[in-house]
């Protein structure tokens, strides 16, 4: 991604404005913190409600650039179907339907009306939906594959997959997705801890030619950004088949890296490990993506890169 800058940035953050479950602090210090934490920009996601701040230069100084936003918030038999709607122009509000893919999907189409990209919020949250109906669906730009809320089950369970297989089954369908990371905040206030849903557990890294919306929606829906709860990249590159890595490491933590290219139904095409990594895709499978495990846990996904491109 040459001649780009990267811009960190969250897409899924709640304030004291939501309308259910909020968040214990105002949008105006809410953002505060995510500039003071070294975040470029900042969805204020809150329930059913599109929270927008219009203050003072020197307000505006604190803050990170702000995209506007909502999570959707329907309901199909009592269990939560949440969207994000990134860069609408319009409060959309949640939308039902007699069935749960039909619910789905009409919280898609009227983001993609509002003129925003719609990403499928925690489909593990409560056992909602899982790819079954993400596949019978049409027009979502990006799924959580990591979502920092404690109660939203990531690596699934049971007989339920995790959010990164989930992921898998909707790629090797032949639906174009990807995955993002967010925090989900609602706790900046008292304690930080792992019941809490506090700030900073998981973003994403645009490649974009300018902080703003424009720019940084525009490569957002190129795919031109990676997912992370902490990894870093001084340099990821797509050259038409291949993926080209180099790690920014932790040298105060002194960390190791492996990189993981996984394949179609999850399958490993290639481990390896340290700070750089290059793999092209054969022109047997349809798409590969790459996942970074940091020694201390933290993690990084890139975007699939598809064969067919």
């Amino acid at each position: 991604m040459p001649n780009k800058n990267w811009f960190k940035g969250n897409l899924h953050t709640h304030t004291s404005a939501s309308e259910r479950g909020p968040g214990d602090t105002a949008p105006e210090h809410v953002s505060e913190w995510y500039h003071d934490h070294g975040y470029d920009f900042l969805v204020l996601s809150d329930h059913n409600h599109r929270t927008i701040l219009d203050g003072s230069d020197t307000e505006r100084a604190r803050w990170p650039h702000l995209i506007p936003g909502e999570e959707i918030s329907a309901v199909f038999n009592e269990a939560p179907v949440h969207l994000g709607g990134i860069g609408t122009r319009e409060l959309v509000g949640p939308h039902e339907s007699d069935t749960l893919v039909g619910t789905i999907q009409a919280n898609i189409d009227a983001i993609e009306k509002a003129g925003g990209l719609a990403t499928l919020n925690h489909p593990n949250f409560r056992w909602s939906y899982s790819d079954r109906e993400i596949i019978a669906t049409h027009g979502a730009w990006a799924m959580e594959v990591f979502n920092g809320h404690p109660g939203v089950n990531n690596m699934g369970g049971g007989a339920s997959p995790s959010t990164e297989s989930i992921w898998d089954r909707v790629l090797v369908s032949g639906r174009r997705m990807f995955g993002v990371a967010t925090d989900d905040a609602h706790h900046f206030q008292g304690e930080f801890g792992p019941r809490k849903s506090n700030p900073g557990r998981g973003w994403i890294s645009v490649a974009a030619a300018e902080l703003s919306d424009e720019s940084l929606l525009d490569a957002m829906s190129r795919g031109d950004f990676y997912a992370s709860t902490g990894v870093r990249f001084a340099e990821l590159e797509i050259r038409g088949r291949e993926i080209v890595m180099e790690i920014d490491p932790d040298t105060d933590l002194q960390l190791k890296y492996t990189v993981v290219f996984t394949g179609p139904n999850g399958r490993e095409l290639w481990t390896t490990t340290g700070e750089s990594a290059r793999f092209t895709l054969s022109r047997i499978d349809d798409y590969v993506r790459a996942t970074v495990y940091a020694s201390n846990g933290e993690k990084a996904w890139t975007q699939p890169v598809f064969g067919t491109d």
